[in-house]
């Protein structure tokens, strides 16, 4: 993927998904039934393979959905963990379904052909045809593409929506959520193949349906792939996903005031006004990370362990972090003032992160939808320590959230200030 844009509301029952891929191939494979001279005794079956690869594919789709807002946001995660049931469940919800854009536009067909049959001179004879068809309307193939699929591929997969919906929203109900799954959640069964669950000791049998799992091997994949200069291809995720909110790959901005605080200082026959104030806050080249990335990664040591390692930082540019910082004093012998931009840079960060989670399971089966961007409703799911009246971890030191271990290496960072209005002598000779 270079581009992976879905799911953008474009209004209120539309929603306009953009997906573009370096490479798309497509493989067919057809048994073709041959029957001899000598009758039904003289058969063969040959097994025909058509392979296509299309370089620089983009594809624009929007999808019309009208839905009713109430009921999906009732619907409960453990309903959906299955993904047996998850479309019935979703289609619940649903009034009508339609795709009302469709068009692919190819930039080249690297690949044609059709292999698998048993005379050798057949196959060499079809592969000749092919190239020279290729090589001859290959333009006007190119060219023709994004009508045809938007005039011809498209009603016809807008009619096999129709039918899918109308098929899936008859033939299955939406379950609740088991409630015998009780105690605290297991990664290794929420994330692992059964086969890799048992293998860290967990139970198998696949008891939080298989949703995570999938997107999980998803991620596992994207995260140990590498391009030629040795990032992760994760990083083209979080270009897409950052560019929504900044503007720009790879960034995230947050303009105005994150912090302002007024202070009355009275100490030792010192009176002072103080004004502190953390604005303007920008991360930059958070796509910057190596491969392989390694994140959620449950272990044998314990249910709700999670192990992560990364390296971030990595290539031309380093992972960046500034903001404006205002520092303002009056008193009665002094007056400061001071406004800056403050910058870190670091390079080559290597990242350990070993973190407990402990997540009640029936909390988590039954969290509803309408909450899945709430931050807060997903803490609350977390089991809440035994604290004494001062507010201290009583008994069980290790439970609920928390930070087991953390290791960082750093191969360079540097610190720089840029004065927009500093009075103090050391932060403009530091500047």
């Amino acid at each position: 993927f270079t581009l992976f844009d879905v799911l953008k509301a474009s209004d209120q029952n539309r929603f306009s998904n953009s997906v573009r891929l370096q490479k798309l191939g497509v493989v067919l494979k057809m048994g073709l039934f041959v029957e001899g001279e000598m009758g039904p005794t003289d058969n063969e079956m040959e097994t025909i393979s058509v392979s296509l690869i299309l370089k620089d594919v983009e594809l624009n789709a929007s999808l019309l959905m009208a839905m009713d807002q109430d009921l999906m946001g009732e619907l409960k995660l453990g309903s959906i963990l299955d993904t047996d049931y998850m479309i019935s469940c979703l289609l619940s919800t649903i009034h009508s379904v339609g795709l009302s854009e469709f068009v692919m536009d190819i930039g080249d067909i690297e690949e044609f052909s059709i292999s698998g049959f048993i005379s050798e001179d057949t196959n060499k004879n079809i592969q000749s045809m092919t190239e020279a068809i290729l090589s001859e309307y290959k333009p006007l193939v190119l060219s023709a593409i994004p009508a045809f699929t938007s005039k011809t591929i498209r009603p016809i997969l807008h009619g096999i929506l129709q039918v899918f919906v109308d098929t899936a929203r008859d033939d299955g109900a939406c379950p609740e959520p088991d409630s015998s799954l009780d105690g605290i959640l297991d990664f290794r069964d929420l994330l692992l193949s059964e086969e890799r669950a048992l293998e860290l000791l967990g139970r198998g049998g696949s008891p939080y349906g298989d949703l995570f799992r999938l997107l999980y091997n998803f991620l596992e994949e994207m995260m140990s792939k590498a391009d030629k200069d040795g990032l992760s291809e994760l990083n083209v995720l979080l270009s897409s996903l950052t560019e929504r909110q900044s503007g720009k790959g790879g960034d995230l901005y947050y303009p105005g005031d994150l912090f302002k605080q007024d202070l009355d200082v009275a100490l030792n026959g010192l009176n002072a006004a103080i004004e502190l104030g953390v604005s303007d806050l920008r991360v930059s080249n958070i796509d910057s990370f190596g491969s392989p990335v390694k994140v959620l990664q449950p272990v044998k040591e314990g249910s709700s362990l999670l192990n992560n390692t990364a390296l971030m930082g990595f290539g031309p540019d380093p992972f960046r972090t500034e903001f404006r910082l205002l520092i303002k004093g009056k008193g009665d012998e002094v007056e400061v003032h001071n406004d800056l931009v403050l910058g870190l840079s670091l390079e080559n960060v290597g990242i350990l992160i070993q973190v407990l989670v402990q997540i009640a399971a029936q909390p988590f089966l039954n969290f509803p939808l309408q909450d899945a961007l709430n931050l807060q409703c997903w803490l609350a799911t977390a089991t809440t320590p035994t604290l004494d009246k001062y507010g201290i971890r009583d008994g069980e030191p290790d439970s609920g959230l928390v930070l087991k271990s953390l290791a960082l290496a750093v191969a360079e960072a540097s610190l720089d200030i840029e004065c927009i209005s500093c009075s103090s002598p050391l932060i403009v000779e530091m500047a």
